[in-house]
């Protein structure tokens, strides 16, 4: 796992909590008038985004070496 794998899996993991963001707040803040469900609700996904993609990537890391 390099600097520059991590660095782009961050990238997009805050694009996404952008995104997912702005989607919260164009459809789903008119039902639900508070704000911070949706800040939590994003940070979760890129969160998770960012989890799942440093696991792939020290899975492959790990395969190599063996």
């Amino acid at each position: 796992m390099s600097l520059t794998e991590l660095w782009d899996r961050a990238f997009w993991g805050f694009a996404i909590a952008i995104f997912v963001g702005l989607v919260w707040l164009k459809y789903l803040d008119p039902i639900v008038p508070c704000v911070w469900p949706g800040v939590i609700v994003a940070m979760a996904v890129a969160a998770v985004y960012v989890y799942l993609g440093v696991r792939k990537m020290r899975q492959a890391e790990s395969s190599e070496e063996s």
